[in-house]
């Protein structure tokens, strides 16, 4: 994941330099990390015993992620985020009908349109939430507002950096 943090850095700074920059408004605060402290991590394991392991190692090794200006824009949350989740609730959110009936989630990022991207705590595909609702840490919406985003967590982050790198060659905008 260092590598690709790396890489999505390298993207970034590109997309702000030669697209950003002749926006007609000042660039906001981009950032790819810092990763999480090691108490943070221990605590995202202890408490939240249903994260997908390979979301605390993006936490452990990246951290989170806002892009404001690229394409709509692009958030990762942060350890600190997902910890918030306790506070409302002592289990991980579910996709409910129509689509993904009863799949057990942990949100992790959304978009500067309003989606959500989710992770299945069983078998690791990422969901991207269009227009959903929540009720109760339960996600409803249309049949097409559920959609997988990415086999896993690899998949999806490997689409952002895509995506990233295509607004950074010429303001092409893809939809993750």
């Amino acid at each position: 994941m260092d590598a690709w943090a790396t890489q999505l850095q390298a993207a970034v700074d590109r997309a702000l330099r030669d697209v950003v920059s002749d926006f007609p408004f000042e660039a906001d605060h981009h950032q790819v990390g810092p990763p999480a402290p090691r108490a943070e991590v221990d605590l995202l394991r202890q408490r939240l015993p249903w994260m997908p392991v390979d979301l605390v190692a993006l936490h452990q090794q990246v951290g989170p992620v806002t892009l404001p200006d690229i394409c709509n824009g692009y958030f990762i949350h942060s350890s600190k985020e997902l910890l918030a989740l306790l506070d409302v609730q002592d289990r991980a959110d579910r996709i409910g009908e129509p689509g993904a009936d009863g799949i057990d989630v942990v949100v992790f990022g959304s978009n500067g349109g309003g989606d959500l991207y989710a992770e299945a705590t069983a078998d690791g595909r990422v969901f991207r939430l269009r227009g959903a609702s929540c009720v109760g840490g339960v996600y409803a919406g249309t049949e097409d507002g559920v959609t997988v985003a990415g086999a896993d967590l690899r998949e999806f982050l490997e689409r952002l950096l895509i995506t990233v790198n295509a607004f950074a060659a010429n303001g092409t905008i893809l939809d993750l």
